[in-house]
């Protein structure tokens, strides 16, 4: 089948040092994998330096790509950046060509946000990582006042941080990520809030052995995870927009999200938890399309 495209020959090299790409993405219908144009894509590396740092975005990219009629191969960016430092360096247009972060006022300043909730909003349901023997005494926490006498871990540029502060909850923003875990099971500090999504591969990190997800919690705030690109990086972000839509509309995303989140999820009963519902004042009030949105 002839690819029905805005050039004719296309084919795409990002280097890392390249500027974000800036190419007229075209629309195409495909039969086949060997039908989809090359196109590489630099993103920043995982922080361990070695696997991979988000199998789900990974998959998720790589599908995205396929509906716009690309066969997508990813950069890790080798140089380890905080969350903070990569998306910096995506507004300068150096290095990085996309990112993915919870979005906020201030970052939809600086960079242009598809608003598209990666994780359907479940990046703010939160459930505590505790020390093993503390069930009983968070099992008595039913208000957010009784919360407050706990004391929280996140990292200080997570947005997730601001919204801890925000609500007055104690919280301790100066341990790395792989020094949180640590920090509770010394009695630093109490919990270690951590999305839905993640705790239940994390539980199983053998850094976290003598830790136990507390089973009575939900933490529960407006937040989303979506792609950002630099702002004049239009082109590409369009293409990552009109992927998702389409991945959505003929169930490819929802079935790569339950393939890799709908076991973890059964297993935390969320239906049965009591909810802690938090204000988050760094979400912008922006119009989102609720089919898109866990319910």
């Amino acid at each position: 089948m002839t690819l029905k495209r805005n050039v004719s020959t296309f084919v795409v090299c990002v280097l890392l040092c390249c500027a974000p790409i800036n190419v007229a993405y075209g629309q195409a219908q495909q039969t086949s994998e060997q039908q989809l144009s090359p196109i590489e894509l630099v993103i920043p590396g995982p922080l361990d330096g070695n696997a991979v740092r988000n199998p789900f975005i990974e998959d998720l990219l790589k599908l995205v790509f396929k509906q716009e009629g690309y066969n997508l191969s990813l950069v890790y960016f080798k140089r380890q950046y905080t969350q903070g430092r990569a998306l910096r360096e995506l507004e300068h247009g150096s290095d990085i060509d996309l990112n993915w972060s919870t979005t906020s006022i201030e970052r939809e300043q600086h960079l242009r946000a598809i608003r598209f909730p990666l994780y359907r909003g479940l990046i703010g349901w939160r459930v505590a990582l505790i020390r093993q023997g503390d069930d009983e005494q968070f099992a008595r926490v039913t208000t957010l006042d009784d919360l407050k006498q706990y004391l929280a871990v996140q990292r200080f540029d997570w947005t997730d941080f601001d919204v801890f502060k925000e609500n007055d909850l104690p919280i301790e923003g100066n341990f790395t990520f792989a020094t949180m875990s640590k920090a509770v099971r010394t009695g630093l500090v109490d919990y270690f809030p951590r999305s839905v999504l993640e705790i239940g591969n994390e539980i199983k990190h053998p850094r976290n052995n003598e830790l136990a997800i507390e089973q009575t919690l939900l933490f529960k705030y407006p937040a989303a995870y979506y792609f950002f690109v630099n702002k004049k990086d239009e082109a590409l972000a369009q293409t990552v927009e009109s992927g998702l839509i389409k991945a959505f509309k003929n169930g490819s995303y929802q079935i790569l999200f339950n393939r890799h989140f709908g076991e973890s999820l059964a297993l935390l009963n969320l239906d049965s938890r009591k909810i802690i519902h938090l204000t988050n004042s760094t979400f912008p009030d922006e119009e989102t399309v609720e089919r898109f949105w866990y319910k």
